[in-house]
C-alpha cells in the first residue's frame, strides 16, 4: 500500500507534456466580412444589368463618334459580327458555373487570357496593311482616347458587379473578364475607325483589351475573392 501511495504522490511530480500550450493565446477568430457575397440569383440579375448597361454605353459612343459609311457592308459587318459573338461566349465561359456549380476551371480562364490577345493580333495582322504613308500621331491618339471612353463604364461595371465573385484565381478570372470587355470595346471601335493600319489597329484598338485584362487581373486580386 505504501508503494502504491508513493506511486500516486509522484505522479504529480511528471510535468504536463501541454503547459505550453496553455500559454498561448487564443487562436483569432477571422471575422465575417464587411461584404458578404451576394447569393447566385442575385449576382445573375446584376451581370445582366452591368452587361445592358455596357452594351448601350458602347453603342452611344459608338452613335457619338459617328458610324463609318461601309458598315453595312459584308466586308466590315462580319469580322465585327464574329467578334462581337466570340466576346459574348468568351464572357459565357467564364461566369457560367459547371456540373454542381463550380466555376469554370482555371486552365480554361488562362486560356482565354492568352487567346483574346493573340488572337486579335493574329487577326489583324492577318487582314491589315501597313499604312504608307503611316497614318499621323493625331488619328493614333483620337482613337486612343475614344478608347478609353468607351471601356471606362463596362470595365467599372465589371469590377462593381463581379466583386467577392470568384471562389480560386481571382487574378486570372479578373484578367479573363477584363480583357473579353476589351474585345466587346474594340467591336464598338470599329463600327466609327475606318482606318485599316496594321500599327493602328494593334496599338489604337488593341489598347481595351491589354489594359482591360491588367485591370482586371488587378481588380480580381483586391477584391475578386469571395
Amino acid at each position: 500500500m505504501s508503494n502504491e501511495r508513493d506511486l500516486l504522490s509522484g505522479l504529480k511530480d511528471i510535468p504536463d507534456p501541454a503547459a505550453h500550450l496553455a500559454a498561448r493565446p487564443p487562436p483569432v477568430v477571422a471575422e465575417a466580412p464587411a461584404e458578404p457575397s451576394l447569393t447566385r440569383p442575385t449576382r445573375e440579375r446584376r451581370s445582366w444589368s452591368a452587361l445592358l448597361a455596357g452594351l448601350g454605353w458602347i453603342l452611344i459612343v459608338s452613335w457619338w463618334e459617328g458610324f463609318r459609311d461601309d458598315l453595312p457592308s459584308l466586308r466590315v459587318a462580319v469580322p465585327l459580327a464574329v467578334t462581337a459573338v466570340l466576346s459574348g461566349l468568351g464572357l459565357l465561359l467564364a461566369l457560367s458555373p459547371r456540373a454542381r456549380g463550380l466555376p469554370a476551371g482555371v486552365r480554361a480562364i488562362q486560356t482565354l487570357v492568352v487567346a483574346v490577345p493573340a488572337g486579335f493580333l493574329a487577326a489583324a495582322v492577318a487582314t491589315s496593311p501597313v499604312a504608307d504613308p503611316p497614318v499621323p500621331l493625331d488619328q493614333h491618339l483620337r482613337c486612343v482616347a475614344s478608347a478609353v471612353g468607351t471601356a471606362v463604364l463596362p470595365f467599372a461595371l465589371a469590377a462593381l458587379v463581379l466583386r467577392r465573385s470568384f471562389l480560386s484565381a481571382p487574378a486570372w478570372r479578373g484578367a479573363a473578364i477584363g480583357a473579353l470587355c476589351g474585345l466587346g470595346v474594340v467591336v464598338g471601335i470599329g463600327t466609327h475607325c475606318d482606318i485599316d493600319d496594321l500599327l493602328h489597329i494593334a496599338f489604337a484598338h488593341g489598347l481595351p483589351i491589354a489594359s482591360g485584362a491588367l485591370l482586371g487581373a488587378a481588380a480580381g486580386s483586391l477584391r475578386g475573392r469571395a
